[in-house]
């Protein structure tokens, strides 16, 4: 497959469950691919509800029906995506039960959640559904969009698949209003930074994820305009 043989296009709920099973065979570091892919359908559901959220697939034009080979998730604004996601207890309560049931089918990872994020998230999680919303002061309020996470099917690796993705966010990012756009991924040769590098984007300060693993940020301008020729907004057929 080439990718001239590719369409991108918005996703709808009819792909979730394509993109779930591709994040958790190609994006396996992190805590909730390993939740299995129930509860990534339910996260990547999150975006496409989201007004600041960014939900995007790549399908092959030749396969009927359309078969989903990569994808990217993210927000126009990460703040104000997060604080509506945490609010939203019909949504956090599906998560919950759903990660509950995987921690319960695998013990070593309900210790590592244990270890590593019960305390945390717990208070997070209380303490954003128990404050008020604050009044727009003016300060600190510069919204960031975030690339949460992008995956390409191993058989269009080097087709510019991804790094039309990521072109097609940044110009929602920018029509948004958003100025400039980060990520986070996997220092090293385990993670992407010299495909984004390539891409122009600017490489930030390196960290340590709850698991140990070394991360490195990154930051580009919104700026940058997309291939608009193979891009289909089909928003109106999501079957939502």
């Amino acid at each position: 497959m080439v990718a001239d043989d590719l369409v991108l296009r918005v996703a709808t709920v009819a792909d979730l469950d394509a993109t779930a099973l591709l994040h958790c065979e190609q994006l396996p570091a992190g805590f909730f691919p390993d939740l299995g892919p129930r509860f990534m359908r339910r996260w990547h559901r999150a975006y496409l509800d989201s007004p600041q959220g960014v939900a995007l697939v790549a399908v092959c034009r030749c396969d009927d029906p359309e078969h989903v080979c990569a994808f990217l998730f993210g927000s126009i604004d990460e703040s104000t995506h997060m604080r509506a996601v945490l609010a939203d207890r019909r949504r956090v309560l599906s998560l919950a039960v759903v990660a509950a049931v995987s921690l319960l089918r695998h013990p070593p990872l309900a210790a590592r959640f244990v270890r590593t994020r019960a305390t945390p998230w717990t208070r997070r999680l209380i303490g954003t559904l128990t404050s008020q919303p604050a009044a727009p002061s003016g300060v600190d309020s510069t919204p960031v969009a975030v690339l949460a996470a992008i995956a390409v099917h191993p058989s269009l690796r080097g087709s510019g698949a991804g790094a039309r993705l990521v072109e097609l966010f940044l110009n929602h990012a920018h029509e948004g209003g958003t100025a400039t756009a980060e990520l986070v991924t996997s220092a090293g040769s385990d993670g992407a930074g010299e495909f984004y590098e390539r891409m122009g984007w600017i490489p930030g300060r390196e960290s340590r994820t709850r698991d140990g693993e070394k991360v490195r940020s990154y930051r580009h301008p919104t700026a940058s305009p997309a291939r608009r020729d193979t891009f289909r907004d089909e928003r109106e057929a999501d079957p939502r």
